[in-house]
């Protein structure tokens, strides 16, 4: 028995671990437009300068590396539901996987042509946008399932944002328009913004129960 609950708590760890990382991930998100208009505001064009190393560290930061730690994060989800996830939860989850995918790598490959120098790659923005699309599809699914199955209130809250990603990036980016102002901060934030705020919160839900779970003590035989 003792084999088998140090391998139970072990699974917890990482689950609380990868956890993290999609908090980690999702709060980065949630945080990108502000760090997209900060940039714009710097508009350093010119390589090699201090403002363009901080613009290009910036787009690293808040485009690629998110959706890849969200996408560890989604793993963690995927360890807690288990099999109470069904049918619905693995397509919901695979699918957001694959958005999440292209989109870390289309913005990679923008980022990689930018920071180098270069322009706008139209094969990365579509691969960004088709991610989105998919990850939005995902997302829903994903909302669904945390709602029906999750008890807690973080992990309730963050199904609804999840089911509701697209009316509520859709809102965002219509005060956007409402505002009047033409800084693409708008247009990522209604794409970034309730995924990431969504993640927080799952995350920090499966983050506190993997930890009360360790806490539990445990009987030896």
């Amino acid at each position: 028995m003792t084999t088998m609950t140090t391998m139970t708590t072990t699974t917890e760890s990482i689950t609380s671990r990868r956890a993290r990382t999609g908090m980690l991930g999702g709060a980065l998100w949630a945080l990108m437009p502000l760090a997209f208009g900060a940039a714009e505001m710097i508009g350093d064009d010119e390589t090699g300068t201090l403002g363009a190393v901080a613009v290009a560290a910036s787009d690293w930061i808040f485009l690629v590396l998110p959706p890849a730690l969200i996408l560890v994060g989604l793993d963690a989800l995927r360890r807690a539901l288990g099999s109470d996830a069904g049918r619905v939860g693995s397509v919901g989850m695979a699918l957001t996987a694959v958005g999440l995918a292209a989109m870390a790598v289309g913005n990679g490959i923008e980022v990689a042509s930018l920071t180098t120098g270069g322009g706008e790659v139209p094969v990365g923005h579509a691969m960004f946008l088709i991610g989105f699309l998919v990850s939005v599809v995902g997302s829903l699914l994903l909302g669904i399932v945390v709602l029906r199955r999750r008890r807690d209130r973080l992990a309730r809250a963050a199904g609804l944002v999840l089911a509701l990603a697209l009316p509520l990036g859709i809102a965002i980016g219509m005060l956007g328009s409402t505002v009047g102002s033409e800084n693409d901060a708008w247009f990522f934030a209604s794409i970034s913004v309730p995924t990431g705020i969504a993640w927080v919160l799952l995350g920090r839900s499966l983050a506190q129960v993997r930890r009360i779970a360790d806490r539990e003590p445990v009987t030896a035989s």
